[in-house]
């Protein structure tokens, strides 16, 4: 995937960017403070956790249906638009399934994260097709999305706290109604809808090292739950602030920006397999960091700096391995099976593991298992290694 930096982006880039930038804005308003709006709603913290596994159980079954009708339909911008318009109708629809209790609340919360999760994999597809296999491109619009949320995270909490969290549908109305005009704009200047049927994924998914991208995928992303899960909690039982522990994410996020901006550099250098590879050992060592730290601030630090590598490098070769690997019919379905054995099975089978480990075992020892889980998908990466040299994006499967 290589790349050549300063190109000026096209209409359709400039769109994509603002896309990223929307929708990484709603999922930094959502995430963060959606268990907030709950607990001021009147729920209980088990109600709370039922309610927030939701968001996991959908990007296992949602992404897939909505990868393949864009796939089917050549449709994807519309599409897009609708996922968005139906977002910002169910966040509107909140306050009135709370007011009608758990059940109704727990529906509405399904509805509304399968009209989400059909974003993110149009999105990439989108700008995997712009970018044309340049890293320069697609981290130039990748990165506006880090920023999205940024920006969410540090202006959305300040504003609740004027408001009472009880205003959080209409931060995310509002955010969700961008995402409707974005899309718009961006379904304007696609071209005609593709006819040709889409290519079946089945032999593609037979081939060792495709099958052994996904395992790596879902390993990593099964080691990443003790981030995304427990490392909070681990800053605060070493003493940190609820500050020092926003600086700390912070940090992480800012760092993953600078990769996106600067990728190009890599990727001209070395190939997306091996970036892919050597993304994958770089958690191994995170975690094992991270577990030996004892809470000492330097070793964090440099944990949290290393996310540029483990998420943005890892996010980026393997975006360039699906752009290389599935054709523009199949892309759609391959962003949606990213999504769904990364995030969904890996994201949530290591989260029940590595909080188990926490509770029976050590904090240390959740981290620990975290590093094995990242060797181990370091050691299933190394197996792409041949499919990664094999030919590109312009050859697909026949059906």
């Amino acid at each position: 995937m290589p790349g050549s930096g300063g190109v000026t982006a096209t209409p359709a880039e400039r769109q994509v960017r603002a896309l990223y930038f929307s929708y990484f804005a709603y999922v930094g308003t959502l995430s963060p403070y959606l268990s907030l709006y709950l607990e001021a709603s009147g729920h209980s913290v088990a109600a709370i956790g039922l309610l927030l596994a939701v968001p996991q159980a959908m990007r296992i079954f949602a992404p897939p249906l909505w990868g393949a009708l864009a796939d089917r339909s050549g449709l994807g911008g519309r599409l897009l638009v609708a996922g968005a318009a139906l977002t910002t109708l169910f966040v509107l629809l909140l306050p009135w399934a709370v007011a009608h209790g758990q059940a109704m609340t727990l529906v509405l919360l399904a509805a509304l994260f399968l009209a989400s999760a059909g974003i993110t994999p149009i999105a990439e597809a989108t700008a995997l097709s712009l970018a044309g296999g340049d890293a320069g491109r697609y981290g130039s619009m990748r990165l506006w999305g880090s920023i999205g949320f940024v920006i969410a995270v540090v202006g959305v909490g300040p504003a609740l706290d004027r408001t009472g969290a009880l205003a959080l549908p209409w931060f995310l109305a509002a955010i969700a109604g961008g995402i409707v005009l974005v899309g718009l704009r961006l379904a304007a200047l696609a071209g005609p809808p593709r006819t040709a049927p889409a290519p079946r994924l089945r032999s593609r998914l037979r081939e060792r090292a495709v099958a052994a991208f996904f395992v790596a995928n879902f390993l990593m992303l099964f080691a990443h739950a003790a981030l995304y899960v427990l490392f909070s909690l681990y800053l605060e039982r070493h003493g940190y602030s609820k500050s020092a522990i926003g600086l700390f994410w912070a940090i992480s996020v800012l760092a993953e920006i600078a990769l996106f901006r600067w990728q190009s550099v890599l990727f001209n250098r070395f190939s997306a397999v091996g970036l892919f590879a050597f993304s994958i050992g770089v958690a191994a060592l995170r975690f094992a960091l991270v577990g030996v730290s004892g809470g000492g601030l330097w070793l964090l630090l440099v944990s949290q700096l290393l996310h540029a590598i483990t998420f943005g490098l890892h996010h980026s070769a393997s975006m360039a391995l699906l752009h290389r690997w599935f054709g523009p019919a199949q892309q759609g379905r391959a962003q949606a099976l990213f999504v769904t054995i990364g995030y969904g099975c890996g994201g949530t089978l290591g989260g029940l593991a590595m909080s188990a480990i926490w509770e029976n075992v050590s904090p240390e020892a959740a981290f620990a298992g975290a590093s094995l889980a990242a060797g181990a998908g370091c050691l299933f990466a190394l197996a792409c290694a041949e499919r990664g040299a094999g030919r590109g994006p312009a050859e697909e499967p026949s059906p």
